[in-house]
Parts: C-alpha cells; sequence; structure tokens
C-alpha cells in the first residue's frame, strides 16, 4: 500500500492522483509560498492579528466566539482531507505535532492551505480508528485546547467543526474511489474510546429521513455562525429558529 517513491514527490502530492487529487489541493508544496508556524498563529498575539484583518475590531470585542469556531473551520478543511485520505489509501502520513505544520495565508488573513514539515512515512493501518488516526486526534485535542482557552468557546463546538470536515472527507471518498472509509466513519461512530472516555467526535454528523424521503445532513453541535449575519447560518444547524432566538437571548450581552 505504502509506496515510497510516490510518497517522496513532492511532499507525497503525487499519492493524490485521478480521483484523489481533490483532496491534496489544500496541500502547500511550493517552497517559495509563505508559510507561518502553527505554533507562532496559535499564540495570542498571533490569533489577534489574523481574526482582526479577517473580521474587524468590533466583530472581535462582540462575537470572539464565533470566530474562532470559523477559525476552526478553516484549519479543519486545510488538515483534514489529505491526512485522512493518505492514511485511508495509502497507509502513509505526516509528523503531525503542532511545531511540524505551518499554514499558508489568504491575502484576507483566513488559513489557505497547509504545510507538512517532515518526509511522508508509513503509518498504522489498524482497524481501530483511534489508533490509526492518534496523531490527528492528539493533534486536534491540542489545537482545540488552545482555541477553546483563547477564545471561550466550548470544546464541543470546535469538535463539531473537525467532525463536520472528517464526515464529509468520508463521504466524498467514498463516493468518488474504491477506497475503504471503514476507520474514517469509525472515528464518528464510536461513542467512547478505548480507554472509556467520550468520544468528542461521535455522531458529529447525522442524516434524518423527512416524511418526504428525503435525507437531511445535520450537526450534533451548533457552529455558533447564525450569530453573525455577516458569516452566516450554516446549513446543516441543529438549531431551529426558536432554539437560535432562545439561545441568543440566555446569552449575555
Amino acid at each position: 500500500m505504502f509506496q515510497p517513491g510516490l510518497a517522496a514527490s513532492a511532499g507525497g502530492r503525487l499519492m493524490f492522483d485521478d480521483a484523489l487529487a481533490g483532496f491534496a489541493r489544500t496541500m502547500v508544496v511550493d517552497e517559495m509560498r509563505p508559510v507561518s508556524t502553527l505554533t507562532e498563529l496559535l499564540r495570542d498575539e498571533g490569533l489577534d492579528r489574523l481574526l482582526l484583518k479577517v473580521y474587524g475590531p468590533k466583530l472581535v470585542k462582540d462575537q470572539l466566539p464565533v470566530l474562532v469556531s470559523q477559525w476552526m473551520k478553516y484549519y479543519a478543511m486545510q488538515l483534514i482531507p489529505p491526512v485522512v485520505v493518505a492514511s485511508l489509501a495509502h497507509g502513509a502520513g505526516w509528523p503531525l505535532g503542532l511545531d511540524r505544520l505551518s499554514f499558508a495565508l489568504h491575502e484576507r488573513g483566513y488559513l489557505d492551505g497547509v504545510r507538512f514539515h517532515g518526509d511522508v512515512m508509513e503509518v498504522s493501518v489498524s482497524e481501530n480508528p483511534f489508533e490509526r488516526f492518534a496523531p490527528l486526534l492528539e493533534n486536534l485535542q491540542q489545537v482545540i485546547e488552545r482555541l477553546s482557552a483563547y477564545g471561550d468557546v466550548p470544546a464541543a463546538v470546535l469538535w463539531g467543526n473537525a467532525g463536520d470536515y472528517l464526515e464529509t472527507c468520508s463521504r466524498q471518498l467514498s463516493a468518488g474511489s474504491d477506497v475503504s472509509v471503514v476507520a474514517g466513519y469509525g472515528l464518528l461512530r464510536e461513542r467512547l474510546r478505548p480507554d472509556g472516555r467520550r468520544n468528542p467526535l461521535f455522531n458529529a454528523v447525522t442524516y434524518i429521513e423527512e416524511q418526504d424521503g428525503q435525507s437531511i445532513r445535520r450537526r450534533r453541535t451548533c457552529c455558533l455562525s447564525y450569530r453573525v449575519e455577516w458569516v452566516g447560518r450554516c446549513e446543516h444547524c441543529p438549531l431551529g429558529m426558536a432554539a437560535r432566538k432562545s439561545v441568543d437571548q440566555r446569552a449575555p450581552s
């Protein structure tokens, strides 16, 4: 499964050929493209600078939890597809320590690509999803703890964002290739981790069958985006209009 020759080319991007190409689009392989280290981006001053550039001082002051939730969406969008697909398709991956990742920034300030520092390597192909994706889970745990503390946003909201992109990636991979996604979905279907702790990705996304036979995709946790008109409501929001008003009424002003 793991092919060192392909993995060594263009930072491993050649592993993503044909049907898998879209899952590598967030990878930054151009060494001339500027990137910022993840450890730098996660410092208070780094987050302050980026959020101010994207959203402006008023929103940063009044709606910081919403903005941090959006930042986590961009993070998950850049990181999860290449990591999950490299593992499922090739049994390969990269070091995922916070000091081994950098991100390109769009001119508007949001994350716009990930660079992996370190050679592509063979990784676990265990059927146990928590063992197979242990480095990814550790990475997400550290990033979410940092963002939760910085933005005073519940960790469950940020895990929900990660789970949303994990489910999307697994679903698209299943629909567009013959790669098994059992391990990817395992992270979303197991209520508990092997050590008995709660799995924060459990049922991050579910599908609800309506009376007309249509299947509606729903997140388990709200991403808070509805609170800012400029950001807009997530189409998979688990809260109805009445529930959102109730949440807003209880929120401190």
